[in-house]
């Protein structure tokens, strides 16, 4: 039997990480805007386009605080017939450090989006979003949607790097 062996490059995990549902397909959730409620819901697909010409430039925010600079940037977004999924890699900043510990506390779980809405249907009473442009994903503490919400924390490495280079060597790999 040929023992066959691949290398490939470690990097330690940043750990800073944000990861979860922004937005989950099929809920409805009641919208109060300019004065007035309706109900909404997402279709799978919404974010398809958006995705696909802007993905790399959605930016994390706080509570769509817009008017502060972003504390993340996607490195994940991907829709699943449940919802869009998304991960955020959270910059080593003063408002970054806030929103990662907010996170690991459970203070803050939830996502929220801002989006322009570009085709709708209607089914019932319910507005159901066909495709929207995201703009942006924050961290907040109340979601419209109750399914919206952040799964943690998470990292490449689950131990730290000196100690996998050093399991790497014992293995002569």
């Amino acid at each position: 039997m040929t023992i066959l062996y691949r290398s490939a490059p470690l990097k330690p995990g940043s750990g800073r990480q944000v990861h979860g549902v922004a937005v989950p397909y099929g809920q409805v959730a009641e919208i109060y805007e300019d004065g007035f409620t309706y109900q909404e819901r997402f279709e799978q697909g919404a974010f398809a386009r958006s995705i696909r010409e802007r993905g790399a430039k959605v930016r994390l925010f706080v509570s769509h605080d817009t008017r502060r600079l972003p504390v993340g940037r996607a490195v994940e977004l991907e829709e699943r017939s449940d919802g869009l999924h998304v991960a955020f890699e959270v910059a080593q900043t003063r408002d970054g450090d806030d929103a990662i510990e907010l996170v690991r506390s459970g203070t803050v779980d939830a996502f929220s989006v801002g989006f322009r809405g570009l085709h709708h249907r209607m089914d019932g009473e319910v507005v159901v979003r066909t495709e929207a442009a995201l703009m942006e994903v924050s961290l907040v503490s109340f979601p419209a949607y109750s399914g919206a919400s952040v799964a943690g924390v998470r990292s490449q490495l689950t131990i730290p790097w000196a100690t996998a280079e050093r399991r790497l060597r014992l293995l002569d790999l």
